[in-house]
């Protein structure tokens, strides 16, 4: 079985989007949040071919009752977390995001 890693600002990724939902929806959205989240990234490590490999080269998991996705790959030996970004926003700037990390960060 192949090791899981996360890159530099997967986590901050997580907190912003958790943040978000805090902000604007109360303690109890971003508790959801969370919680669909954890749901996504068991499903994720148990089947990790699950989703297909988007036109930018990563997988995308979308999380339930959000707009929010889990971006993952295959890299080598291990997969790796990349991101987790809302879908609203322009799809040129997720590709970059996702560029830049796998470019300019070792996995953590």
């Amino acid at each position: 079985m192949r090791q899981w890693a996360q890159v530099v600002g997967y986590a901050e990724d997580l907190q912003a989007a958790y943040d978000y939902f805090k902000a604007n929806a109360g303690f109890l959205a971003a508790e959801r949040f969370l919680a669909r989240y954890n749901q996504a990234v068991s499903v994720i490590t148990a089947h990790p071919r699950g989703c297909a490999v988007r036109g930018h080269g990563w997988r995308q998991s979308p999380l339930p009752h959000s707009t929010y996705s889990i971006f993952y790959g295959e890299r080598g030996d291990y997969w790796l977390l990349v991101g987790i970004q809302s879908t609203v926003q322009d799809p040129d700037r997720i590709q970059a995001l996702l560029l830049i990390r796998e470019v300019g960060a070792s996995p953590v």
